[in-house]
């Protein structure tokens, strides 16, 4: 959770500039600068998680509340898996590179992503 709050900090400090701006860190070519631009892209997908889950679990807590703890508990399991995994994942792509912070990343929102989707199966 500590990076999502860097990322928040980060994207908060970007300015927002044209697609054809030289200027633009997305256009920059940098790994500060993808992993700048990966930012807005994380974010959108974390609301997204977070927004499904809050949904499910009151749901639960309704339906079945045994049901909801589990998946509580199930959820705190799944965001330490992440975790180990996009950091492994990442390491094993560009060891001590810069890049290291941008593939995290990217492994966090699809992460985010497919757990979303996950999470809605249970809407109905």
């Amino acid at each position: 959770m500590g990076w999502i709050l860097v990322m928040g900090v980060a994207v908060a400090l970007v300015p927002v500039q044209a697609a054809d701006d030289p200027a633009d860190p997305c256009q920059q070519g940098s790994a500060m600068a993808a992993f700048m631009c990966q930012g807005p892209a994380w974010k959108a997908a974390e609301q997204e998680l977070q927004g499904t889950y809050d949904r499910v679990i009151a749901m639960l807590k309704v339906d079945d509340p045994a049901l909801a703890e589990d998946l509580r508990n199930a959820q705190r399991l799944w965001i330490k898996l992440r975790e180990q995994d996009c950091s492994l994942y990442a390491r094993s792509r560009v060891q001590g590179s810069p890049w290291t912070g941008f593939w995290e990343s990217e492994c966090h929102s699809e992460q985010a992503r497919t757990r979303s989707a996950w999470l809605k199966s249970f809407e109905g």
